[in-house]
């Protein structure tokens, strides 16, 4: 467990470009809708963050930042 994981939160986001979700290996399509880990944290930024599908988002949901 990495010391930011207790501020991480998936947030909603459209896709602008090709992304490949990180739990299923789906193709995200530009226009669709999935969920990307943020920092909650003003100061803070993360380089590589996640990117999940939004049926792996609810099939998952939350348990997919741990």
């Amino acid at each position: 467990m990495g010391k930011l994981n207790s501020i991480k939160v998936l947030k909603k986001t459209t896709a602008r470009t090709t992304h490949i979700c990180n739990n299923c290996n789906l193709e995200i399509k530009p226009g669709e809708i999935y969920y990307r880990e943020h920092v909650e944290d003003k100061f803070l930024h993360s380089l590589h963050e996640k990117k999940f599908c939004a049926l792996c988002y609810g099939k998952f949901g939350k348990r997919l930042l741990k």
